[in-house]
Parts: C-alpha cells; structure tokens; sequence
C-alpha cells in the first residue's frame, strides 16, 4: 500500500510539475518544438520535479526504515513475551512436581499421599512428619515467590490482559491453598504471602495486610 501511495505522489509531481510549466506559459504555443523551448523545458523539469522526487525519495526511505524498526521491535517484544512464558511455564511445571510428589504419612498407619492432598485437606496435615511437611510447602512457597514476581513483570513488559489472566489464576490459586498453613513457614511469612498476593493481583502498594483475610483468586 505504501508502494502505491509513493509511486502516485511521484505521478502527482511529475504532472503538477508539467502541467505548471504549461500553465504559466512556459511554452508559446500549446506545444512548442522549438530547440530553446525544449531545453529551457528540460531545464524547468529537472530543476523543479528532480529536487521534489528526491524529497519523496528520501520520505520514501525513512518510511521504509520506520516500518523495518516496528517489525523488529514486534519480533523483539515476542521473544520477550516467549521467553517471560517458558519461565512461568518452568516455575509452575515445578510447583506441581511439589505439589504431586509421594508424601508418606505416618499415622495411623504408613501411606502414601501428596502436598496437595494435604492443602486440600484431603489428607490430615498431622498424619505428617512435621519437618517433612515444612520442606515441601517452604519449597513450594519460594517456587510460587518467583512466579509471582515472573507474573508481575509479565504483566509490566508484555501484556495486562489475556494470558497474564491465566498465569495469575494459576498462582493465586496455589496462594490460597497455601494461606491456612502460613503459621507453618514461621514468622515471615505473611510478609512473603503478602507480596505473592500483590504481584499476582498487580498491586503496587497497600496501607494495610490484607492478603490473609481474603482469596488471592479474583
């Protein structure tokens, strides 16, 4: 389309060019053959319509490279956003190794379970080795810290909308299932809680906690 509308600019010069040479006489006749006429027309076409094309020439060429600096930033902004979702991908691909990976239980009697059986109180949280469970879900927090900080910069150097929604579901939804269990993390946790709640809901401050008295999940 650009092509176009240059090639008919360069048309548009050449005849408004011609057509005022004419016009303003240039010519004593309507068409003149004689040797003078045609050089001073010559001289008028070259010195008026070369100077105008080149300056088309040269918007033609900064518009050409505007349009090669768009495509490779759009190519950049989509490695970018590939590369923002393999991370996410990776952090939640672990998170639910955690979450699913055999856990023994040692009352009543010895069998198998999982993180998250447990979160989901399917499984009594005291049938449990006690430092076996704070492993696992301290590992688990500090997976789900890192993608909710990836979510918070997906959300600043991608895109807000969209698969970020999904993304943040995601996590929120681990948070929450998290949250009844803080007291296990020890003391700081709120805190950490607290900014996984932020960047997944894309906080920036807040005057108050407030994380621990609702779901995290839109």
């Amino acid at each position: 389309m650009a092509v176009i509308i240059f090639a008919l600019l360069g048309l548009v010069i050449v005849a408004g060019t011609i057509g005022a040479y004419f016009w303003l006489g240039g010519f004593a006749s309507s068409l003149s053959h004689q040797t003078t006429d045609l050089a001073n027309f010559g001289s008028y076409v070259g010195g008026v319509a070369g100077p105008l094309l080149s300056f088309l020439a040269l918007v033609a060429v900064v518009w050409t490279v505007r349009l090669q600096y768009e495509l490779l930033e759009r190519d950049r902004q989509r490695q970018l956003a590939d590369q923002h979702v393999r991370w996410l991908d990776a952090l939640y691909r672990d998170m639910q190794e955690i979450l699913h990976a055999p856990l023994v239980t040692t009352a009543p009697q010895p069998s198998v379970t999982s993180l998250r059986a447990v979160l989901d109180k399917e499984t009594d949280m005291m049938a449990i080795e006690p430092a076996l469970f704070k492993g696992r879900l301290t590992e688990l927090m500090e997976l789900l810290g890192q993608y909710s900080e990836a979510v918070a910069l997906y959300r600043d150097n991608i895109t807000a909308y969209f698969d970020l929604k999904v993304f943040a579901d995601r996590g929120a939804r681990i948070l929450d299932r998290i949250k009844p269990f803080h007291s296990t993390l020890g003391n700081m946790s709120p805190i950490t809680i607290e900014f996984c709640d932020m960047h997944l809901r894309g906080d920036r401050s807040r005057k108050a906690a407030e994380a621990l008295t609702r779901n995290t999940r839109r």
